[in-house]
Protein backbone atom coordinates (compact mmCIF):
# COMPACT_ATOMS: atom_id res chain seq x y z
CA UNK A 1 0.00 0.00 0.00
CA UNK A 2 1.79 3.64 -0.77
CA UNK A 3 1.75 5.63 2.09
CA UNK A 4 0.14 8.27 1.01
CA UNK A 5 -3.13 6.72 0.97
CA UNK A 6 -5.15 6.98 4.21
CA UNK A 7 -3.06 3.97 6.03
CA UNK A 8 -0.01 1.97 6.08
CA UNK A 9 0.86 -1.51 5.91
CA UNK A 10 2.13 -2.79 8.85
CA UNK A 11 4.95 -4.33 6.97
CA UNK A 12 6.83 -0.80 7.05
CA UNK A 13 6.83 -1.06 10.86
CA UNK A 14 9.58 -3.33 12.55
CA UNK A 15 11.97 -1.70 10.89
CA UNK A 16 11.15 1.53 13.05
CA UNK A 17 11.18 -0.52 15.95
CA UNK A 18 14.48 -2.08 15.52
CA UNK A 19 16.03 1.53 15.09
CA UNK A 20 14.25 2.50 18.62
CA UNK A 21 15.82 -0.85 19.91
CA UNK A 22 18.88 0.12 18.34
CA UNK A 23 18.77 3.80 20.07
CA UNK A 24 18.00 2.23 23.56
CA UNK A 25 14.05 2.78 23.37
CA UNK A 26 11.23 0.53 24.51
CA UNK A 27 9.35 -0.31 21.21
CA UNK A 28 6.75 -1.55 22.76
CA UNK A 29 6.35 1.77 24.58
CA UNK A 30 6.48 3.38 21.54
CA UNK A 31 3.53 1.75 19.94
CA UNK A 32 1.53 2.49 22.47
CA UNK A 33 2.25 5.91 22.88
CA UNK A 34 1.88 5.93 18.93
CA UNK A 35 -1.80 4.16 19.27
CA UNK A 36 -0.98 1.30 17.57
CA UNK A 37 -1.93 -2.16 18.88
CA UNK A 38 1.01 -4.09 19.09
CA UNK A 39 -0.77 -7.18 18.31
CA UNK A 40 -1.84 -5.89 14.57
CA UNK A 41 2.16 -6.90 13.87
CA UNK A 42 1.16 -10.51 14.01
CA UNK A 43 -0.68 -9.98 10.38
CA UNK A 44 0.96 -9.24 7.46
CA UNK A 45 -2.15 -7.58 5.76
CA UNK A 46 -2.79 -5.30 8.75
CA UNK A 47 -2.99 -1.82 8.13
CA UNK A 48 -2.84 1.01 10.53
CA UNK A 49 -3.84 4.76 10.03
CA UNK A 50 -1.06 7.08 8.35
CA UNK A 51 -1.28 9.29 11.29
CA UNK A 52 -0.17 7.26 13.75
CA UNK A 53 2.86 6.19 11.80
CA UNK A 54 3.68 9.78 11.46
CA UNK A 55 3.35 9.89 15.55
CA UNK A 56 6.05 7.03 15.90
CA UNK A 57 8.41 8.59 14.11
CA UNK A 58 8.05 11.72 15.85
CA UNK A 59 8.21 9.86 18.88
CA UNK A 60 11.54 8.42 17.84
CA UNK A 61 12.95 11.96 16.55
CA UNK A 62 12.00 13.53 19.69
CA UNK A 63 13.24 10.79 22.07
CA UNK A 64 16.60 10.49 19.94
CA UNK A 65 16.93 14.30 19.23
CA UNK A 66 18.88 13.15 15.80
CA UNK A 67 17.30 15.01 12.99
CA UNK A 68 19.24 12.86 10.54
CA UNK A 69 17.97 9.25 11.96
CA UNK A 70 16.27 9.47 8.92
CA UNK A 71 19.47 7.84 7.28
CA UNK A 72 19.62 5.02 9.82
CA UNK A 73 16.50 4.22 9.08
CA UNK A 74 17.12 3.54 5.85
CA UNK A 75 19.89 1.25 7.12
CA UNK A 76 17.08 -1.04 8.96
CA UNK A 77 14.79 -1.46 5.73
CA UNK A 78 15.86 -4.34 3.55
CA UNK A 79 13.63 -6.30 0.30
CA UNK A 80 12.47 -8.57 2.52
CA UNK A 81 10.49 -5.84 3.87
CA UNK A 82 8.52 -5.48 1.08
CA UNK A 83 7.01 -8.71 0.62
CA UNK A 84 6.25 -10.17 -2.63
CA UNK A 85 8.05 -7.09 -4.13
CA UNK A 86 11.37 -7.43 -2.53
CA UNK A 87 10.90 -10.89 -3.36
CA UNK A 88 11.30 -9.96 -7.06
CA UNK A 89 13.49 -7.73 -6.69
CA UNK A 90 16.19 -9.70 -5.17
CA UNK A 91 16.43 -12.04 -8.15
CA UNK A 92 16.44 -9.20 -10.57
CA UNK A 93 19.34 -9.01 -12.77
CA UNK A 94 20.82 -5.71 -13.31
CA UNK A 95 20.57 -2.26 -11.19
CA UNK A 96 18.37 -0.84 -13.64
CA UNK A 97 15.92 -3.89 -13.93
CA UNK A 98 15.26 -3.67 -9.55
CA UNK A 99 14.99 0.75 -9.95
CA UNK A 100 12.28 -0.21 -12.86
CA UNK A 101 10.78 -2.32 -10.67
CA UNK A 102 10.40 -0.28 -7.45
CA UNK A 103 9.31 2.29 -10.06
CA UNK A 104 6.28 0.62 -11.53
CA UNK A 105 5.27 -0.91 -8.02
CA UNK A 106 6.00 1.90 -5.91
CA UNK A 107 2.22 2.24 -4.85
CA UNK A 108 2.49 -1.32 -3.31
CA UNK A 109 5.34 0.07 -0.47
CA UNK A 110 5.22 2.12 2.47
CA UNK A 111 7.09 4.93 0.57
CA UNK A 112 5.10 8.71 0.70
CA UNK A 113 6.81 9.77 -2.36
CA UNK A 114 6.15 8.69 -6.37
CA UNK A 115 9.16 7.50 -8.43
CA UNK A 116 9.96 8.48 -11.16
CA UNK A 117 12.54 6.54 -12.93
CA UNK A 118 14.73 9.12 -15.96
CA UNK A 119 16.61 6.56 -18.23
CA UNK A 120 19.35 7.21 -20.57
CA UNK A 121 21.68 4.31 -22.07
CA UNK A 122 24.54 4.83 -19.79
CA UNK A 123 22.89 6.71 -16.89
CA UNK A 124 19.46 6.91 -14.73
CA UNK A 125 18.11 9.02 -12.24
CA UNK A 126 15.38 8.21 -9.34
CA UNK A 127 13.51 11.36 -8.75
CA UNK A 128 11.85 11.18 -5.21
CA UNK A 129 8.13 13.14 -5.61
CA UNK A 130 6.29 14.03 -2.15
CA UNK A 131 2.79 14.66 -2.44
CA UNK A 132 3.53 17.83 -0.93
CA UNK A 133 1.49 16.29 2.68
CA UNK A 134 4.66 15.50 4.79
CA UNK A 135 5.61 18.58 6.00
CA UNK A 136 8.10 18.50 8.96
CA UNK A 137 8.85 14.77 8.07
CA UNK A 138 9.43 15.16 4.71
CA UNK A 139 13.34 15.14 5.96
CA UNK A 140 13.33 11.69 7.70
CA UNK A 141 11.24 10.01 4.91
CA UNK A 142 13.45 11.03 1.91
CA UNK A 143 16.82 10.81 3.87
CA UNK A 144 15.09 6.81 5.02
CA UNK A 145 14.27 6.47 0.92
CA UNK A 146 17.24 7.35 -0.36
CA UNK A 147 19.52 5.60 2.22
CA UNK A 148 17.56 2.41 1.78
CA UNK A 149 18.70 3.16 -2.08
CA UNK A 150 22.04 3.34 -1.38
CA UNK A 151 22.58 0.31 1.57
CA UNK A 152 20.26 -2.43 -1.47
CA UNK A 153 22.62 -1.16 -4.38
CA UNK A 154 25.70 -1.94 -1.87
CA UNK A 155 24.29 -4.75 -0.71
CA UNK A 156 23.75 -6.59 -4.35
CA UNK A 157 26.59 -4.78 -6.43
CA UNK A 158 29.25 -4.03 -3.96
CA UNK A 159 32.07 -3.86 -6.25
CA UNK A 160 30.69 -1.75 -8.68
CA UNK A 161 30.80 1.94 -8.84
CA UNK A 162 26.98 2.48 -9.57
CA UNK A 163 25.58 5.93 -7.22
CA UNK A 164 27.15 8.56 -9.56
CA UNK A 165 25.11 11.50 -7.35
CA UNK A 166 22.92 12.09 -4.60
CA UNK A 167 20.37 15.32 -3.73
CA UNK A 168 18.44 16.56 -0.85
CA UNK A 169 16.12 19.05 -1.84
CA UNK A 170 16.78 20.81 1.59
CA UNK A 171 19.00 23.19 2.71
CA UNK A 172 22.26 21.51 3.86
CA UNK A 173 22.16 20.55 7.63
CA UNK A 174 24.65 20.84 10.73
CA UNK A 175 24.83 16.96 10.12
CA UNK A 176 26.20 17.31 6.29
CA UNK A 177 29.08 15.29 7.22
CA UNK A 178 27.29 12.15 8.30
CA UNK A 179 25.60 12.37 4.53
CA UNK A 180 28.82 12.47 2.59
CA UNK A 181 30.18 9.47 4.72
CA UNK A 182 27.22 7.40 3.52
CA UNK A 183 28.43 7.54 -0.20
CA UNK A 184 31.95 8.38 -2.20
CA UNK A 185 29.79 10.01 -4.62
CA UNK A 186 29.12 13.70 -4.81
CA UNK A 187 26.18 14.44 -1.69
CA UNK A 188 24.05 17.35 -2.65
CA UNK A 189 21.88 19.83 -0.57
CA UNK A 190 19.17 22.30 -1.79
CA UNK A 191 18.71 20.23 -5.25
CA UNK A 192 15.32 21.47 -6.88
CA UNK A 193 13.90 17.29 -6.40
CA UNK A 194 15.39 14.52 -4.10
CA UNK A 195 17.26 11.74 -6.14
CA UNK A 196 19.77 9.08 -6.47
CA UNK A 197 21.77 9.71 -10.18
CA UNK A 198 23.22 6.01 -11.24
CA UNK A 199 26.25 5.41 -13.69
CA UNK A 200 24.58 2.03 -15.65
CA UNK A 201 28.03 1.25 -17.59
CA UNK A 202 29.11 -0.69 -14.75
CA UNK A 203 25.94 -2.28 -14.05
CA UNK A 204 26.69 -5.91 -15.64
CA UNK A 205 23.99 -8.35 -14.49
CA UNK A 206 24.57 -10.52 -11.21
CA UNK A 207 26.11 -13.64 -11.37
CA UNK A 208 23.46 -15.09 -8.80
CA UNK A 209 20.31 -13.93 -10.98
CA UNK A 210 17.84 -16.14 -11.26
CA UNK A 211 16.01 -14.86 -14.68
CA UNK A 212 13.61 -17.56 -14.58
CA UNK A 213 12.47 -17.10 -11.14
CA UNK A 214 12.21 -13.34 -11.33
CA UNK A 215 9.54 -14.01 -14.09
CA UNK A 216 7.03 -16.35 -12.36
CA UNK A 217 7.77 -13.96 -9.11
CA UNK A 218 7.00 -10.88 -11.65
CA UNK A 219 3.84 -13.02 -12.63
CA UNK A 220 2.90 -13.03 -9.28
CA UNK A 221 3.44 -9.36 -8.34
CA UNK A 222 1.56 -8.15 -11.63
CA UNK A 223 -1.67 -10.59 -10.29
CA UNK A 224 -1.77 -9.29 -7.24
CA UNK A 225 -0.74 -5.81 -7.14
CA UNK A 226 -1.67 -4.69 -10.66
CA UNK A 227 0.34 -1.54 -12.11
CA UNK A 228 -0.35 1.80 -12.02
CA UNK A 229 -3.18 2.13 -14.48
CA UNK A 230 -5.30 -0.18 -12.04
CA UNK A 231 -4.68 2.97 -8.94
CA UNK A 232 -7.97 4.87 -7.88
CA UNK A 233 -8.79 7.59 -10.31
CA UNK A 234 -8.64 10.14 -7.44
CA UNK A 235 -5.24 9.36 -6.49
CA UNK A 236 -3.75 9.10 -9.68
CA UNK A 237 -5.13 12.57 -10.75
CA UNK A 238 -3.24 13.85 -7.35
CA UNK A 239 -0.57 11.80 -8.58
CA UNK A 240 -0.30 13.82 -12.42
CA UNK A 241 -0.98 16.90 -10.29
CA UNK A 242 2.01 16.25 -8.08
CA UNK A 243 4.28 15.65 -11.19
CA UNK A 244 3.12 18.69 -12.58
CA UNK A 245 4.27 20.62 -9.95
CA UNK A 246 6.96 18.96 -8.23
CA UNK A 247 9.17 17.70 -11.42
CA UNK A 248 7.77 19.91 -14.29
CA UNK A 249 6.93 22.77 -11.92
CA UNK A 250 3.73 24.03 -13.68
CA UNK A 251 0.61 24.48 -12.59
CA UNK A 252 -1.90 21.58 -13.20
CA UNK A 253 -4.25 21.64 -16.21
CA UNK A 254 -7.66 19.89 -16.70
CA UNK A 255 -7.39 18.65 -19.91
CA UNK A 256 -3.44 17.82 -19.69
CA UNK A 257 -3.97 15.20 -16.98
CA UNK A 258 -6.63 14.00 -18.51
CA UNK A 259 -4.51 13.70 -21.58
CA UNK A 260 -1.87 11.91 -19.32
CA UNK A 261 -4.97 9.55 -17.82
CA UNK A 262 -6.52 8.42 -21.82
CA UNK A 263 -9.40 10.92 -20.55
CA UNK A 264 -11.39 13.77 -21.99
CA UNK A 265 -11.88 16.99 -20.17
CA UNK A 266 -15.14 16.31 -19.83
CA UNK A 267 -14.98 12.58 -18.88
CA UNK A 268 -12.67 13.57 -15.94
CA UNK A 269 -14.33 15.65 -14.42
CA UNK A 270 -17.27 14.17 -14.67
CA UNK A 271 -15.43 10.97 -13.05
CA UNK A 272 -14.18 13.59 -10.43
CA UNK A 273 -17.47 14.86 -9.68
CA UNK A 274 -18.60 10.89 -8.80
CA UNK A 275 -16.06 10.70 -6.45
CA UNK A 276 -17.27 13.42 -4.53
CA UNK A 277 -14.44 15.84 -5.62
CA UNK A 278 -13.25 18.43 -8.49
CA UNK A 279 -10.19 18.87 -10.05
CA UNK A 280 -9.26 22.29 -8.55
CA UNK A 281 -10.01 20.86 -4.93
CA UNK A 282 -7.24 18.01 -5.68
CA UNK A 283 -4.89 20.68 -7.06
CA UNK A 284 -4.92 22.68 -3.94
CA UNK A 285 -4.87 19.68 -1.63
CA UNK A 286 -1.26 19.34 -3.97
CA UNK A 287 -0.09 22.78 -4.01
CA UNK A 288 -1.20 24.21 -0.26
CA UNK A 289 1.25 21.86 1.60
CA UNK A 290 4.21 22.24 -1.29
CA UNK A 291 4.09 25.92 -0.97
CA UNK A 292 3.98 25.86 2.85
CA UNK A 293 6.65 23.19 2.83
CA UNK A 294 9.03 25.42 0.64
CA UNK A 295 7.99 28.64 2.59
CA UNK A 296 8.47 27.13 5.96
CA UNK A 297 12.01 24.99 5.20
CA UNK A 298 13.93 26.65 2.77
CA UNK A 299 15.46 29.90 1.99
CA UNK A 300 13.24 30.49 -1.40
CA UNK A 301 11.77 33.96 -1.96
CA UNK A 302 8.50 34.21 -2.18
CA UNK A 303 8.91 34.99 -6.27
CA UNK A 304 10.94 32.03 -6.44
CA UNK A 305 8.17 29.75 -4.24
CA UNK A 306 6.06 30.96 -6.80
CA UNK A 307 7.89 29.96 -9.74
CA UNK A 308 8.85 26.91 -8.45
CA UNK A 309 5.38 25.80 -8.24
CA UNK A 310 4.38 26.82 -11.57
CA UNK A 311 3.06 30.27 -11.50
CA UNK A 312 3.99 32.61 -13.99
CA UNK A 313 3.40 35.80 -11.27
CA UNK A 314 4.10 36.16 -7.87
CA UNK A 315 0.76 38.20 -7.35
CA UNK A 316 -1.06 34.67 -8.78
CA UNK A 317 0.58 33.05 -6.07
CA UNK A 318 0.27 35.41 -3.48
CA UNK A 319 -3.78 35.24 -4.04
CA UNK A 320 -3.82 31.29 -4.29
CA UNK A 321 -2.02 31.42 -1.01
CA UNK A 322 -4.43 34.09 1.02
CA UNK A 323 -7.30 31.24 -0.67
CA UNK A 324 -5.36 28.37 1.21
CA UNK A 325 -4.32 29.80 4.46
CA UNK A 326 -6.06 33.16 5.05
CA UNK A 327 -2.70 35.31 5.43
CA UNK A 328 0.01 35.80 3.03
CA UNK A 329 3.10 34.04 2.27
CA UNK A 330 5.13 36.55 3.83
CA UNK A 331 3.08 37.02 7.17
CA UNK A 332 2.50 33.00 6.95
CA UNK A 333 7.00 32.57 6.64
CA UNK A 334 7.37 35.10 9.65
CA UNK A 335 4.68 33.40 12.10
CA UNK A 336 6.68 30.07 11.18
CA UNK A 337 9.84 31.69 12.06
CA UNK A 338 8.78 33.45 15.30
CA UNK A 339 6.64 30.51 16.75
CA UNK A 340 8.84 27.35 15.41
CA UNK A 341 7.70 23.98 15.70
CA UNK A 342 9.18 22.64 18.72
CA UNK A 343 10.84 19.74 16.45
CA UNK A 344 14.19 19.31 14.80
CA UNK A 345 13.82 21.15 11.07
CA UNK A 346 15.48 20.12 7.82
CA UNK A 347 17.21 23.59 8.27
Amino acid sequence: MHASNDRHGVLGLPPLLALARERGLDPDALLAEAGIPKALLDDPRATVPVERVHALVRLLLARTGDPALGLDAGRQYHLATFGLLGAVASVTATARDMLRLFADYVHLTFTFFHLELDEAPAGGRVVFVDDGDLGDLHRFYLDREIAFVHWAVHKFWPDRRLLEAIDFDYPEPPEAARYRALCPCPVRFGAAQGAVSFDFRHDQPRADANPLGTALLAEHLRSFGGARESDDLVDRVRREITLSVARRQRLPELDGVGRALGLSERALRRRLSAAGTNFRALADAVLAPLAMRFLRDSALSVAAVAERLGYAEPASFVRAFRRWTGTTPEAFRMATFSVGSGYPRSS
